[in-house]
């Protein structure tokens, strides 16, 4: 314990709203965030691709993916990667940070889980209040 706080464990699960032990498998997931600088490179893209074709994405998940630069979003739409993903009802956004830093409008929402492939994982990250599970590699 912490002089005068909570331990970081306890912060974390108060955070992320679990309690001591509780699994987060069947936790419900709002959000989805592929990409950025280090995590939205073409093979990246490829990968997903492979794993949405011919599903479909729950409707109640929102879903931003974000190549990494011009240069991935122009290889993606050219080899048909893109139209993979977009047919699997997923959105590609316009290259840059987005949710990693919650820039722009792709923030998400206080109280709201997301998965993110982001190379930083903090509190408020993915937008202020959200709750971020972080996918390492």
């Amino acid at each position: 314990m912490h002089c005068g706080g909570e331990s970081s464990h306890a912060k974390s699960l108060n955070y992320m709203g679990f309690n001591d032990g509780e699994s987060m498998v069947g936790k419900k997931i709002d959000f989805v965030f592929l990409g950025s600088c280090t995590n939205g490179r073409a093979e990246d893209f490829r990968a997903f691709a492979k794993v949405v074709k011919g599903h479909q994405k729950s409707k109640n998940v929102t879903a931003w993916l974000v190549p990494g630069s011009h240069f991935v979003a122009k290889e993606i739409r050219k080899n048909g990667v893109a139209k993979t993903i977009e047919e699997a009802g997923f959105e590609i956004r316009e290259p840059g940070c987005s949710a990693c830093l919650a820039m722009n409008d792709d923030k998400v929402p206080s109280g709201k889980y997301a998965i993110s492939t982001s190379n930083r994982n903090f509190e408020g990250r993915q937008g202020p209040g959200s709750r971020t599970f972080w996918q390492v590699r």
